[in-house]
C-alpha cells in the first residue's frame, strides 16, 4: 500500500491537468461527466498517472481514481461525485468511456515525455 499523502500528490496532478482543460471550455464537472467519454478520458489520465508512478496493487490504483475524480468537485464529498466515480467503474465496456480513457492516457504520457506539450484532448473534445 502506498501512503495517502504519495497519492493526494499523484492525484492533484491529474487534477490540475484536468482541471485547467474545464476551466479553458467553460465547464465544470458535473456538466462535462454527463459525457462518457469526458469520464473516461480522466478516468485515463488519473490510470496513466498510476502506471508512470508504477503503482502496481489495484487498491492504490482504485484509490488514486477516486481522490482524483472526488477532488475535481468543489465538495468531494457531494453525492453526485461518488456517482461519477461509480459509473467510472460502471462505463469500462462502453465504447466511448474506451475511447476518452485511451486519449486521457496518451495525453498524460505525450506530456510526460516532454513538458512542452500540455494535455489538450479534453479541451478539444468539448470545445467541438
Amino acid at each position: 500500500m502506498v501512503d495517502a499523502d504519495r497519492l493526494g500528490k499523484i492525484a492533484s496532478i491529474g487534477q490540475d491537468l484536468i482541471t485547467t482543460q474545464l476551466t479553458m471550455a467553460m465547464e465544470t464537472p458535473s456538466q462535462a461527466f454527463e459525457s462518457g467519454w469526458v469520464l473516461g478520458y480522466c478516468f485515463g489520465v488519473f490510470d496513466a498517472l498510476a502506471q508512470h508512478a508504477e503503482l502496481n496493487d489495484d487498491d492504490d490504483v482504485f484509490s488514486l481514481i477516486t481522490l482524483g475524480l472526488l477532488g475535481l468537485f468543489a465538495d468531494p464529498g457531494d453525492p453526485e461525485a461518488a456517482m461519477f466515480v461509480r459509473r467510472s467503474l460502471d462505463y469500462q465496456d462502453n465504447p466511448r468511456f474506451q475511447e476518452g480513457a485511451a486519449a486521457g492516457g496518451g495525453d498524460v504520457f505525450v506530456w510526460i515525455a516532454d513538458r512542452a506539450k500540455p494535455p489538450k484532448a479534453l479541451f478539444e473534445r468539448l470545445n467541438q
